[in-house]
């Protein structure tokens, strides 16, 4: 009986050892979650950066931006990626025959959720988050207009989507489709069993 108890005692101390480790993992992970915000603006320089291979050598741009209420938070983003590229932005007044106009479009950003799926049987509910940025630009250099539609993919722990969302930006607000049923009844249910065989077994230990 002394020995089946050590024995239980070592175990709980592993297992203790074993979740502490887990939950250091998982608290590192989820500190460095991206917020939906910085997503966006990683999307947003994927854009810029195909404008910037269709300028070509050009280095002189009279840059007008249509971004709407919501998306000029990207304004600077995006002249701040055409000047690290040596990409002069003149000002309206500016003249020069290799001046090259502009324009650039953010129509439409948006964030979805897929259905939750747990990570093993006990594990946490993770989600695919989808980031995604529309829109188009002119050069004035080519008569066509080029259509841009830039989408990221990652996963993320369901109880850190609020955390990742702004409520400033409502673009970066999304709707998260509700967990399985059946998954969140089904780990009560093997709770109980487990709990239940443990029971049973501790028994047929001691009547031995």
């Amino acid at each position: 009986m002394i020995n089946i108890l050590n024995q239980i005692t070592g175990a709980t101390k592993k297992s203790f050892r074993f979740l502490f480790f887990v939950f250091m993992l998982n608290s590192l992970i989820n500190a460095q979650t991206e917020s939906n915000l910085e997503r966006f603006y990683s999307v947003v320089d994927s854009a810029s950066s195909m404008l910037l291979n269709d300028l070509g050598n050009s280095k002189q741009v009279k840059l007008e931006l249509n971004l709407g209420t919501y998306y000029s938070v990207f304004a600077n983003k995006i002249r701040g990626k055409l000047l690290k590229n040596d990409v002069n932005i003149l000002s309206d007044d500016a003249s020069g025959s290799d001046k090259i106009n502009v324009n650039l479009v953010i129509d439409d950003c948006n964030v979805e959720y897929s259905q939750p799926e747990r990570d093993g049987l006990f594990g946490d509910f993770f989600t695919e988050r989808m980031v995604r940025v529309s829109g188009n630009y002119f050069i004035s250099t080519n008569p066509s207009l080029t259509k841009f539609n830039i989408e990221k993919k990652d996963t993320i722990d369901v109880e850190d989507v609020e955390k990742v969302q702004n409520r400033s930006y409502p673009f970066t607000l999304g709707d998260l489709p509700a967990e399985p049923f059946f998954s969140s009844l089904w780990e009560p249910i093997v709770a109980v069993s487990a709990a239940a065989i443990t029971i049973i077994l501790f028994f047929s230990v001691r009547s031995k």
